[in-house]
């Protein structure tokens, strides 16, 4: 194998996955290596049996991680996320699912219900006008207040009176003063339209998540959200995986990468034919040979010590999009034994097709023994997206924190999954029993900002947002201004074919794909 590449890149997460199918569609020698024998990373998809040697693994420098349960016959025909999401309809992220082709290497569906834990009910939240004049739970007033909030939201508020010195306030405060919403539909707006994770969220932040989320209804049906089929992210960083290799990008996993070094191109250890000089040498487990590249890309938890600090850090911080960003987030997976149901919140509901896959949103506070600062989510996912043999349900509890917790994953989550559990129908819940329930806490890492100039060609990228419905967004953002760099730092220009503008782009026109690339998208 020829050891000289453009840019070697660690980790196969979402961001460094996507950034790898750009760079080598744009036509640069991509290796991506990743130490785990899967796609993904902490997004990986993941059978059953692959979950519990995953937990081993994890065990063996975490006592937090718990496991409960034996291995289910077909333990092989689950698929569970580590890192579940949903994909809004527009953004980056669907942007680049379509003109980078890899929408052919996967299926969606729609997110069915939203619902919102509230009072100890579930109250489903309207996911369109229709819905809203539809619902018995609002007065008349407080229907007209909710859509002049929505036309409010949905346009061009930034210059607004109504929010002129508002900007930093939260947002529930800003619902209750200015728009005199009810304090249930306040809590309903914040946390399951403008996904709020904390409770001091800043209104101008949400507001520009829920304009974004606004315009996503209705581009493929009444819900802004997709969910990917065979786990969601795990899957989907694999098919950019996939079009990189397509492209000649190289893959090597499960090797660790035992020593990373800045060279000198002039020792003649490292012989250059080329004007293209190494600036990087990499020793990979098992390889006689070491790799050698110009621009090194890595996750900052697979960087060693002495390079974070000289590493370019690309910040994730992104105006449209930004929130407080969690010191890391304690995850549930459960996997339950039937199809999982909740109630609907009146008669009327639930006469057309029932989704299996549905997002639960507790407010803080809504849960006695539960968090007072964080939202949580619970995903649920079964035989509708491939996820799970017929019959059977997976769920996925999520509470960012926003610092270290001296409780583990199982102590802070363990009441979530009680409630939801009880909100089974009755006659159902002596059929409902847990095949296997995991905890576990994961970190997202940080990189200490640089104390000089960072090294030419060597990038960090930060771990993937675990919001839910806006990480997959901002992982696209991220991906994208690191391709900008690597290209910037191999001195590599590329040109944008329209109009013969020299703009540095992310993905080739879609007139630039491979034949019939560009028709196979399963929606």
């Amino acid at each position: 194998m020829d050891n000289h590449f453009d840019v070697i890149v660690l980790g196969t997460g979402l961001i460094e996955s996507i950034t790898a199918a750009a760079l080598s569609k744009a036509g640069f020698k991509v290796a991506h290596i990743d130490p785990n024998p899967y796609y993904g990373a902490d997004e990986a998809s993941l059978s059953l049996d692959e979950l519990v040697q995953w937990v081993n693994r994890r065990k063996e420098h975490d006592r937090s991680v718990t496991h409960y349960g034996e291995l289910p016959p077909y333990a092989r025909q689950y698929s569970v996320s580590l890192g579940p999401s949903v994909i809004p309809s527009i953004g980056p992220f669907i942007s680049s699912l379509i003109a980078s082709g890899v929408s052919r290497y996967g299926s969606f569906k729609l997110l069915g219900r939203v619902v919102i834990y509230d009072g100890g009910m579930l109250k489903d939240v309207p996911q369109s006008k229709d819905d809203i004049f539809q619902s018995k739970a609002m007065s008349l007033l407080e229907k007209r207040r909710v859509t002049r909030f929505l036309m409010f939201a949905a346009g061009d508020f930034e210059n607004s009176k109504e929010l002129h010195g508002q900007e930093n306030s939260p947002l529930l405060d800003f619902l209750h003063r200015i728009f005199l919403l009810s304090e249930a539909t306040a809590r309903a707006i914040t946390y399951a339209l403008g996904y709020c994770s904390f409770i001091a969220e800043k209104t101008l932040l949400a507001l520009h998540r829920i304009r974004a989320y606004l315009k996503a209804s209705g581009r493929y049906g009444p819900s802004s959200f997709l969910v990917g089929y065979y786990g969601g992210s795990g899957e989907i960083a694999q098919g950019f995986c996939r079009a990189a290799a397509v492209r000649g990008g190289v893959y090597v996993l499960g090797r660790s990468v035992t020593s990373i070094s800045s060279v000198d191109p002039a020792e003649p250890e490292h012989p250059v034919l080329t004007s293209d000089l190494p600036r990087f040498a990499i020793e990979v487990d098992d390889f006689p040979d070491r790799l050698h590249c110009r621009c090194l890309i890595s996750s900052t938890s697979l960087l060693p010590g002495h390079l974070r600090t000289l590493a370019d850090f690309i910040r994730p911080s992104i105006t449209s999009y930004g929130s407080p960003r969690p010191f890391a987030v304690a995850r549930c997976i459960a996997v339950v034994d039937g199809p999982i149901t909740l109630p609907w919140d009146n008669e009327d509901s639930g006469t057309s097709e029932v989704s299996d896959s549905l997002l639960l949103v507790f407010p803080p506070g809504s849960l006695h023994g539960g968090s007072a600062i964080s939202a949580v989510h619970v995903m649920t996912a079964g035989p509708g997206t491939m996820s799970a043999p017929s019959g059977k349900g997976i769920l996925y509890i999520s509470m960012p924190l926003l610092t270290n917790s001296v409780h583990s994953a199982e102590i802070l989550l363990r009441p979530y999954l009680t409630a939801v559990l009880l909100l089974f129908p009755a006659e159902q819940q002596q059929q409902k029993t847990l095949i296997c329930s995991t905890f576990y806490m994961q970190e997202l890492n940080s990189c200490t900002a640089s104390t000089s100039d960072p090294l030419v060609g060597l990038l960090a990228v930060p771990s993937s947002s675990p919001h839910t419905t806006q990480g997959v967004d901002e992982a696209a953002i991220v991906a994208e201004a690191t391709f900008r760099k690597a290209a910037s730092s191999l001195n590599r220009e590329i040109k944008e074919m329209n109009q013969g503008c020299e703009q540095t782009v992310l993905w080739p026109v879609l007139a630039e794909m491979e034949e019939g690339e560009g028709n196979d998208m399963h929606w």
